[in-house]
C-alpha cells in the first residue's frame, strides 16, 4: 500500500467515457446503497464508468453473470456516453503505474475489494477527483470511477460547475455479439495481470 500521506501519480482527464444506467440520469447524487471496487455504501457518491462502450457492457455482463450469447442478447439497457473534464485523477491506469506508486497491482482486479475500497478512502482524504484503473471485466481496457456526485446536463451545454459532466444516451440495446467470451467473470483469471505478472517474474528472474 501507498504511504498513507503520499500523493499518488495523477493526470488531468479530458475525453469521453461510457456507463450503463437503467435509470434516466446516469450518475448517483446520493451515497451509493451498496459497497463498489472503490468505495463502500452509504458512503458520499462514487461514479463507475469505462474508456470503451464494449467496457461498459462487459461491466455490465460480469455484474449480472450473463455468461451465454442468448442471456446477453436479451438486454436492453441505456449506455451512456459522458464528456468528462476533471483533474486530479490517480493515474492506475497500468500494473506497472499502480506498482511504481505502491499500491498492490492485484487489487486492482481482485474480486475482494477491501483494499481498493481503503485506497479509495484515502485518496478522497486527499482532495483526488476520480481513480483510473485497468477494467477487472475485460483485459486490455481501462475504467474511470469518480469520487462525489455529479449531474448529468445537456451534451452541448458548456457546464458552469465542476460536478456537471455532458451526457447523452448513444443505444438502448445489448452488448455486441462475441464480447461474452472476452469477459473475465468473476472467480476466473484475469489474462490481463497474468500477463503483467509473468513479465514481471521474467525480469526479477533476470
Amino acid at each position: 500500500m501507498a504511504p498513507s500521506g503520499a500523493e499518488p501519480p495523477q493526470i488531468r482527464f479530458t475525453d469521453v467515457a461510457f456507463r450503463y444506467s437503467e435509470y434516466d440520469v446516469p450518475f448517483w447524487a446520493r451515497a451509493n446503497t451498496q459497497d463498489g471496487r472503490w468505495h463502500c455504501a452509504r458512503e458520499a457518491p462514487v461514479q463507475y464508468m469505462s474508456l470503451s462502450p464494449d467496457a461498459a457492457w462487459a461491466d455490465l455482463l460480469r455484474h449480472e453473470n450473463l455468461r451465454t450469447e442468448p442471456e446477453a442478447a436479451m438486454v436492453r439497457m441505456p449506455l451512456w456516453v459522458l464528456k468528462v473534464d476533471e483533474s486530479r485523477i490517480v493515474d492506475y491506469s497500468s500494473f506497472e503505474k499502480a506498482e511504481a506508486a505502491g499500491f498492490p497491482p492485484d487489487a486492482l482486479i481482485d474480486d475482494h475489494w477491501a483494499r481498493c475500497q481503503a485506497e479509495g478512502a484515502r485518496l478522497r482524504a486527499l482532495g483526488m477527483r476520480g481513480v483510473l484503473g485497468p477494467s477487472a471485466a475485460v483485459a486490455g481496457e481501462v475504467s474511470l470511477t469518480l469520487f462525489g456526485g455529479r449531474r448529468a446536463v445537456d451534451w452541448d451545454d458548456e457546464p458552469l460547475v465542476a460536478s456537471a459532466v455532458p451526457a447523452k444516451v448513444v443505444t438502448v440495446g445489448a452488448p455486441a455479439m462475441g464480447l461474452v467470451g472476452k469477459v473475465r467473470f468473476s472467480g476466473t483469471e484475469h489474462v490481463g495481470y497474468s500477463a503483467y505478472a509473468e513479465a514481471r517474474g521474467r525480469r526479477e528472474g533476470q
